[in-house]
């Protein structure tokens, strides 16, 4: 690991506190955790819509980042190593999302006609991510990077919790439990590469940008989620209709969705 000057460990430690407190807030508010307590519940297909959405946006990761790393204004090479490397590492993550619909009973068989659209906070959030890997100061990528590979940090209690509500096991959440592994390693790679490039208040603050905005529309992401699992609970959502493959057996089991005042 790098070692860090006065400069990177102050602008690090202002990055990791507006990391937990965007994830505080977001995970506090009554309406979220009302959702929560239901998404323990017995019903798979809250996590199934979200699935479908970590399919679209991670078949598009690898694609991004290294564009980052084929940018003509990327000259560091070992950022460019970086790229390219994690670009490779992070192919085909999309086929976990799509193994464990699968495993759990979403009968998908051809992903372009079965799979549920993406939202549009996704459609947003690959958007943005290919603007800003071809745009601007290519180290402002590193900021999505930098709180994506530790989310399994803030939602890990949350995820685990799900596994024993819903009775999944791990073979049913490869996405989780696989990628977890895979990012404690890219981690510790993304935090040695800001040390390593991001040496001036612009650097970091580009990073900052990026971070808390790609955060904001993750949050969205999963807002949206909700909405279209509550759309399919109530049967106004057959672009999802799919999910219902694996809608409990009886309805007591799903809990009277409400939206908090």
């Amino acid at each position: 690991m790098a070692k860090k000057t006065e400069l990177q460990a102050q602008e690090q430690g202002k990055l990791d506190a507006m990391i937990k407190a965007k994830f505080d807030a977001y995970l506090s508010r009554p309406e979220i955790i009302e959702f929560i307590a239901q998404f323990m519940g017995a019903d798979k297909r809250p996590y199934a819509t979200f699935l479908t959405q970590v399919y679209y946006y991670t078949s598009h990761t690898a694609r991004n980042q290294a564009l980052v790393g084929s940018n003509l204004a990327n000259t560091h090479v070992k950022y460019m190593q970086f790229c390219f490397e994690h670009a490779l590492e992070e192919t085909g993550h999309e086929l976990m999302a799509l193994h464990d619909l699968k495993a759990m009973g979403v009968p998908i068989v051809d992903v372009d006609k079965d799979m549920p659209p993406m939202l549009p906070a996704t459609e947003l959030l690959v958007s943005y991510l290919y603007w800003v890997s071809v745009q601007g100061n290519p180290l402002q990528r590193l900021g999505f990077s930098y709180w994506a590979e530790r989310s399994y940090g803030v939602m890990g209690h949350i995820i685990d919790t799900m596994v024993e509500q819903l009775g999944l096991d791990k073979k049913q959440m490869t996405f989780y439990f696989n990628h977890s592994d895979i990012d404690d390693k890219h981690a510790k790679d993304v935090e040695n590469i800001l040390l390593v490039t991001c040496n001036t208040v612009a650097d970091w603050k580009a990073v900052y940008r990026v971070a808390e905005t790609t955060i904001d529309v993750s949050m969205q992401m999963m807002d949206q989620s909700i909405t279209a699992y509550k759309a399919l609970s109530e049967g106004n959502n057959p672009e999802f209709d799919i999910l219902n493959a694996i809608k409990p057996e009886t309805e007591n089991t799903t809990p009277e969705l409400e939206t908090a005042e």
